[in-house]
């Protein structure tokens, strides 16, 4: 028997977590990896900001 999957598993398997650090007041989070493109609200401050410049190597 086949290995199920929920629908779009295929198209989300290769997205990775990245770390990021929001600018404002320092907190840390994870995105995926498509969500590198997009802006994001820091949970904490609520600062948006453009998480490529804030990612954790």
């Amino acid at each position: 028997m086949a290995e199920q999957h929920c629908p779009g598993f295929e198209s989300n398997k290769s997205l990775a977590e990245i770390k990021i650090k929001c600018p404002e007041c320092g907190r840390e989070s994870e995105i995926f990896s498509d969500e590198m493109d997009k802006k994001i609200t820091c949970a904490g401050c609520k600062n948006t900001f453009n998480p490529a410049k804030c990612k954790i190597d």
